[in-house]
């Protein structure tokens, strides 16, 4: 094989791409995008979910099935693809951890369902949101709270952990701050139910404290 024929070769090595392929792979996109949709959704444990995020995700997908068919259709494309690539710098600061994993999640299954690797798209799909929901279904059934305590500077922290620990199993100490004439402790721990008022009432009847709040602790978040 010569020169010229490996060249005419990369120039003609086109697949066409007739229209209803490419709207194939789009509702096949769309139905995998569907249930990240539903699962982020559904999953959310931050303090203020954002639809844009969400929907980013979906519109991602579609771009990657995109991208997989303009590679996948030429050769020559694709080598213009990966140098254009390359020298696009995303600067914007992702504040959740999550968010980056259902950002890779979106990508590579976009990458599959343009690469009309469908089957492989659609349940892979499927066992990643269950392990996603299962895993919030389990986080969901003991919550964590943190309890901030104020108080004078004669109260004691042993005297905080014993009225905590008639309440709670495993209270613990996530902070103690002493001024002169005041006191602050910060107390971690975990529940199966909300945390009431009545809860904190114990805690209050202590003369020394002035003031009892909580917290509830969400991953990397708190609400």
């Amino acid at each position: 094989m010569t020169k010229t024929d490996i060249l005419d070769w990369f120039s003609m090595n086109n697949e066409a791409l007739s229209a209803n392929k490419i709207l194939f792979v789009l509702g096949m996109g769309i139905l995998v995008a569907s249930i990240i949709f539903v699962t982020y959704r559904i999953t959310f444990t931050g303090v203020l979910y954002n639809a844009k995020m969400n929907v980013g995700f979906v519109v991602l997908l579609l771009i990657a099935s995109v991208i997989m068919m303009m590679i996948s259709s030429n050769i020559a494309i694709s080598l213009g693809m990966v140098g254009a690539l390359s020298i696009v710098r995303y600067r914007t600061a992702v504040k959740d951890t999550w968010d980056t994993v259902y950002i890779f999640w979106s990508i590579v299954e976009g990458l599959c369902v343009g690469a009309g690797i469908y089957k492989l798209a659609f349940f892979s799909t499927i066992v990643i949101s269950l392990i996603f929901v299962s895993m919030n279904v389990y986080c969901k059934r003991k919550k964590k709270y943190l309890i901030i305590i104020r108080g004078k500077g004669s109260l004691k922290a042993d005297t905080v952990l014993k009225c905590i620990k008639e309440k709670y199993k495993k209270p613990c100490f996530k902070s103690a701050n002493y001024g002169k004439d005041h006191c602050e402790f910060v107390v971690e721990v975990t529940s199966t139910n909300e945390i009431s008022s009545e809860d904190m009432e114990k805690i209050r009847e202590n003369p020394d404290v002035l003031s009892v709040n909580w917290i509830l602790e969400m991953g990397e978040h708190i609400g």
